[in-house]
């Protein structure tokens, strides 16, 4: 008989990433428009008047958001012409089934609610001008021309009704992507129920950012007055204001789930120390701690700076850097922990991956920018006064003073 030997190999698989910096960055987006669109809702659906200024802004901005942000997953699904499969092919256990149908149904709802919110505007601007805008606005009304007080009366019925149903929306569009990373049990970093209210938190954060100087562009730019007016520079310093909150909260449940981490399972506890003393550190503690959480919560909170458009511009950029770091610090870096805990993946975006993602980002400026530019998103007394009426009336008003110093 021969002496039998045992041989063990030790060998390393490398594992890929699959959710990469392109699954992060539709988070970022659906968390742009799920955090604009909350705010802008505290006026449509709370009531809360003083926020009305806002209301288009924001609308606009979560619809715009949700356009370009199905093209992440899109992009992502190497075979983008199979994306109608998660729609056919339902499974009543998967959250992304689920997820398909919401991210469907939020945009649709937000439209709906949004032209309902532009249809005075639009039946007004149609009857009242003459150049392409009027045209324009007379497609957009489709055929819905009342300019009854009446109708206006329901139009606002109508918004506050659909606001109801989309606020929940919103948070479900949003709240799943957590929902999503929270129930994969391998991960230690993503399986915890606190993961949903942290991407909530940080998509108010990064939301309210860009609503703050999107509207400031707006008022500075788009309205009538060519600046912000004293009525605009109270609200924005208000919402300002409300930054510190949201940032203060952001960071508590940021800090809660590092501590529950750390009394985790082993995955758990190594991707918590590579954040906070290995391969993450700088990614993690500079980018989104300090850059994105520390020094915006001190400059909001400094009403000198909070007083600032200077201030307010830096620290909501800042906010919305954190928060891009802080979706491939969890999204990619809760990946790279191998799963027996023995090794740390290197993960390596793919270059066409990269090339989409700035792609999808100047046409998101675009789109926005033109949307800022033709829909009537400032609340102005004399919009509808087109050029020639404009040039009728400072006909009429030379007139009067030639007469007066007469």
């Amino acid at each position: 008989m021969g002496e039998f030997v045992n041989l063990n190999y030790l060998y390393n698989v490398h594992h890929e990433i699959p959710l990469g910096y392109l699954i992060s960055v539709y988070f970022f987006y659906t968390g742009l428009s799920a955090g604009s669109f909350l705010l802008s809702s505290l006026s449509s659906v709370l009531g809360i008047k003083k926020y009305k200024p806002i209301a288009k802004i924001g609308t606009v901005m979560a619809l715009s958001l949700l356009v370009i942000a199905p093209l992440h997953l899109i992009v992502d699904l190497e075979q983008p012409a199979r994306f109608w499969h998660l729609f056919v092919y339902f499974n009543p256990t998967s959250p992304i089934s689920y997820g398909s149908f919401l991210l469907t149904a939020y945009p649709i709802m937000t439209a709906i609610y949004g032209w309902f919110m532009f249809r005075k505007d639009f039946a007004i601007g149609a009857k009242q001008l003459s150049n392409w805008r009027g045209k324009l606005y007379r497609f957009l009304s489709f055929g819905k021309l009342d300019t009854s007080e009446e109708s206006f009366q329901k139009d606002q019925q109508r918004v506050k009704l659909l606001g109801m149903i989309n606020v929940p929306l919103a948070l479900l569009v949003h709240g799943y992507t957590g929902f999503i990373l929270a129930n994969v049990q391998a991960r230690g970093i993503w399986n915890t129920a606190l993961m949903p209210f942290i991407f909530l938190m940080s998509a108010v954060v990064s939301g309210t950012g860009l609503l703050l100087i999107l509207t400031m562009l707006a008022e500075r730019f788009l309205s009538r007055e060519k600046r912000i007016t004293e009525e605009r520079k109270e609200l924005i310093f208000d919402i300002a204001k409300m930054m510190v909150w949201f940032i203060l909260i952001d960071a508590v449940l940021l800090i809660v789930d590092f501590i529950v981490l750390f009394y985790a399972g082993t995955n758990a506890y190594e991707t918590a120390w590579q954040m906070l003393h290995g391969e993450h550190q700088v990614s993690f503690l500079l980018y989104e701690v300090t850059i994105g959480l520390l020094i915006p919560f001190i400059m909001f909170a400094i009403p000198k700076i909070r007083k600032s458009y200077t201030g307010i511009t830096v620290a909501s950029l800042m906010t919305l850097f954190g928060v891009m770091a802080m979706r491939m610090n969890f999204v990619v870096g809760g990946q790279q922990l191998q799963l027996d805990g023995n090794g740390w993946n290197e993960y390596i975006p793919n270059p066409t991956h990269l090339a989409f993602i700035f792609t999808f980002a100047a046409l998101e400026i675009i789109l926005l920018a033109v949307l800022f530019y033709v829909l009537p998103i400032t609340d102005e007394k004399d919009r509808y006064v087109d050029s020639e009426s404009k040039a009728n009336i400072k006909v009429k008003r030379s007139t009067k003073t030639i007469s007066i110093q007469e």
